[in-house]
């Protein structure tokens, strides 16, 4: 049976970070109370129904919430989960809180949001009421980072593993064929995903699942994931026929688990103010026609999800719960596609429905583009961390990695061999398909035959990181560390 869940975001309630950065007792409500009309027509401030500014923090809040979605047939909320560098949380509470309040009905799997936080919502000087308590407050040097994002190796893996096990563990929350969801915002981001999601799996197996069912966003598939979702609203587009259009009429990988977001509304001038994007012509009787046919879609395709965006961004203008505006509209318009979709697929759908997939090329392209943008920001950032002086050998260091050798010895490879030049971290070997033939300072051998022992390889193939690691273990069993997530982390020192 397909199920509904949308995303969710655990951030009304008072954080410390919140108060030392945008002032004291800052909460999303903050920002979307401050909202203000920019244009004749222009639907904000937008306030909830019977001016429900809720505390995430407190029961009532939740069990309305569940409440609330069991009747209008939402099956689960998609939690967003802060996970940065070094184990560091925030806005964790929601979810914990609900972990201990087993009487709460809210079936729920966790969305990482894993991207660096930076002052991005002012962007702005007097851009919007409320950012200028911040302008009044701003230190001097700031360097805009907030939160750094970083994956770290198999011990950071670990801590992040046992403070999601419990909730794994919990039976509200949602699995495939025993293995809990968990959703990655941005999969691209993370350069060893493949081995960051095995060593999870295992864990998960290790601890009575079957593994975990990993879906990625904002992305394509790749070696790690179980599945993607296309992610709304669209940007395109500012007009919201035409974003719904383009959703529905989106390609899909064949052979590749796809599933399928509907986007309520957009409108982020709560936040960002007059450098806000805003979709134009949202109604729940608009969403309520779109939403029906990407909810025949995915049944069409036999997905055990739909996504909804979202379920509480008040921030950004998607959001289900009722409003002064439209009051329960949104979630009647969910209510009414389930109790009339939910049976029998029409006839009629069926016969003019088509899945439309991305060919070769069109996959070979993207992937194509995708690498030359990643080579060239790792060009980039190198570059600024030789502007800074930044030593490489920090990286090795921090985790305990004396003897490397070097996987690619092309330019990439060549200019780590330099930057590591009289660094305390010895290059023992080079790897290279060109092996013996090639001119290096050191030894360099080819990928089939015996590698001397050493603390990791450094892989400087992009794009190739996967397959090259799946060869190199034949012969080899010590951590696979891409290029780029070295020069990813050192950036943010």
């Amino acid at each position: 049976m397909l199920k509904i869940l949308s995303i969710y975001l655990p951030q009304f309630h008072r954080v410390p970070e919140n108060d030392e950065w945008w002032g004291e007792g800052f909460t999303e409500w903050t920002a979307v109370r401050g909202a203000e009309p920019l244009f004749e027509g222009h639907n904000q401030p937008r306030i909830p129904l019977n001016e429900n500014y809720y505390d995430l923090l407190e029961h009532k809040t939740m069990a309305w919430q569940a409440e609330l979605m069991h009747k209008y047939h939402i099956d689960g909320m998609c939690i967003y989960h802060y996970w940065f560098e070094n184990g560091r949380r925030i806005l964790e509470k929601p979810a914990e809180n609900l972990l201990q309040w087993t009487d709460i009905r809210m079936p729920f799997c966790f969305y990482w949001a894993n991207q660096t936080w930076s002052r991005t919502w002012k962007k702005l000087r007097d851009s919007c009421t409320w950012s200028r308590v911040y302008e009044g407050s701003k230190k001097e040097n700031e360097t805009g980072i907030l939160l750094k994002q970083s994956y770290g190796r198999e011990k950071d893996w670990e801590e992040h593993f046992l403070y999601l096990l419990p909730f794994f563990k919990d039976d509200r929350y949602i699995k495939i064929d025993n293995k809990p969801v968990f959703i990655i915002y941005r999969p691209d981001d993370i350069f060893s995903l493949w081995d960051m999601a095995a060593y999870f799996n295992r864990r998960a197996r290790e601890t009575g699942f079957a593994g975990i069912y990993f879906i990625g966003s904002c992305g394509d598939m790749q070696p790690g994931l179980n599945a993607v979702f296309e992610k709304q609203p669209d940007w395109r587009s500012d007009l919201y026929d035409e974003m719904w259009e383009m959703t529905l009429n989106s390609k899909q990988e064949k052979d590749c688990k796809t599933y399928f977001c509907g986007g309520v509304d957009f409108d982020n001038s709560p936040r960002m103010g007059k450098n806000s994007f805003i979709i134009k012509g949202a109604t729940p009787q608009k969403f309520q026609q779109y939403f029906r046919k990407l909810y025949l879609k995915s049944r069409f395709l036999d997905n055990e999800f739909i996504f909804v965006n979202a379920w509480n961004e008040w921030g950004e203008g998607m959001y289900l719960e009722p409003d002064e505006t439209w009051e329960f509209g949104y979630l009647e318009a969910i209510q009414n596609v389930v109790e009339e979709c939910g049976g029998k697929i029409p006839k009629n759908f069926k016969e003019g429905f088509a899945v439309k997939y991305k060919t070769e090329d069109e996959i070979y392209l993207r992937k194509v583009m995708r690498n030359a943008d990643r080579y060239g920001t790792l060009l980039n950032n190198w570059l600024c961390l030789r502007e800074r002086k930044v030593d490489f050998s920090q990286y090795f260091k921090k985790y305990g990695y004396q003897n490397i050798a070097i996987y690619g010895m092309g330019k990439l490879g060549m200019h780590l061999l330099y930057e590591l030049k009289e660094s305390g971290v010895t290059v023992k070997c080079g790897i290279d398909k060109n092996g013996e033939g090639m001119d290096s300072d050191i030894a360099v051998y080819h990928p089939k035959q015996q590698i001397p022992k050493v603390d990791a390889v450094i892989i400087t193939i992009t794009g190739m990181y996967f397959e090259i690691s799946e060869i190199l273990r034949q012969n080899i069993s010590c951590p696979m560390v891409t290029i780029e997530e070295i020069v990813q982390e050192l950036m943010f020192l």
